[in-house]
């Protein structure tokens, strides 16, 4: 998984926030291969007896690669130890129907909401209370992770929806865009310029270079 220059990249598949869930054939400490093709860059969730025990992430076709569990809240419950194996089950797009969407300003915000009323977008409002400067990566993921949230969608050049957990985008969409004069749509007033003194200067730009893509 690299970053890559976006205007490159293509996908075979639109977005879908169904759940797909699916069964480890075969695994290793590190891979599992799974009965179902699952989109890559899509994160799961590896059931074992009913409890969440790893974090999976599509690497494209059947095949899955194996990833410790930070999504637990409460610290004070160990992390499982348990290694998936076969028939074990994963669920990927767990919370895909949960969603962030970072757009440049009001009017477009409410169309992309309008767009998906099958997804429940929290508040722009609430990941403002995040960061101070400007949001980076680790903000994205500490709120995903707080909010049960599984997408992004980013109104850039275009619309990139994207895998919270690994920044993969899932599917690209024209749409209409505009200019960002902060860092996205808030109604938050004491965002000032002042506030965001070390911002970028292009934000298109800023959040282009966070998004992936499975090469």
């Amino acid at each position: 998984m690299k970053k890559l220059i976006l205007f490159l990249a293509t996908f075979l598949f639109a977005f879908d926030s169904n759940l797909i869930n699916t069964k480890i054939i075969t695994t290793t400490n590190q891979h599992s291969i799974v009965d179902e093709k699952i989109p890559a860059g899509m994160t799961g969730y590896v059931i074992h007896n009913d409890m969440m025990i790893a974090k999976a992430l599509a690497m494209g076709g059947s095949k899955v690669k194996l990833l410790p569990l930070v999504k637990l809240k409460n610290e004070a419950l160990a992390t499982p130890k348990i290694m998936p194996k076969s028939n074990d089950s994963i669920v990927f797009g767990l919370y895909n129907f949960r969603g962030l969407i970072i757009a440049p300003n009001q009017e477009i915000y409410r169309k992309i909401k309008q767009k998906y009323p099958n997804i429940n977008f929290i508040s722009s409002d609430i990941f403002a209370n995040y960061f101070t400067t400007k949001p980076t990566i680790d903000d994205f993921h500490n709120f995903c992770r707080n909010s049960n949230i599984g997408i992004i969608d980013f109104i850039l050049d275009k619309e990139y929806i994207v895998d919270c957990e690994s920044f993969v985008i899932l599917d690209t969409k024209k749409t209409k865009t505009a200019p960002y004069t902060k860092p996205f749509f808030t109604n938050y007033e004491k965002f000032t310029d002042s506030l965001f003194s070390t911002t970028p200067s292009n934000w298109i730009n800023y959040y282009k270079s966070m998004l992936k893509v499975m090469k």
